[in-house]
């Protein structure tokens, strides 16, 4: 653990490390085809909102809406895809550190 410089109300404060949000950093392989639509569950049980959830596409970050929705309600646990999946797929569930 270290300290960190972070902005509260427009001044800079030093902060622990822990008393920001820890990076989640997950990665999910699609073990056969995974049709359109199908719901799929974050790596580890994590949870999420809407703004802060990062999914890529094999190397590619995909955007919300167009390429994938989110399912239920805050705190959400599954996302689904506007296009099928296929084995060996890699998709990347990430949670930047908070600002």
């Amino acid at each position: 653990m270290g300290r960190v410089l972070k902005l509260v109300n427009g001044i800079a404060r030093q902060v622990d490390e822990s008393a920001s949000p820890t990076i989640y950093d997950e990665i999910y392989t699609a073990g056969g085809t995974v049709t359109t639509g199908t719901p799929i569950t974050l790596p580890s049980g994590k949870t999420y909102d809407s703004s802060e959830l990062e999914v890529w596409f094999n190397t590619q970050r995909l955007l919300p809406s167009s390429d994938y929705n989110y399912v239920g309600i805050v705190p959400r646990t599954q996302i689904s895809f506007t296009f099928d999946l296929l084995s060996g797929d890699i998709i990347r569930f990430r949670i930047d550190r908070g600002a």
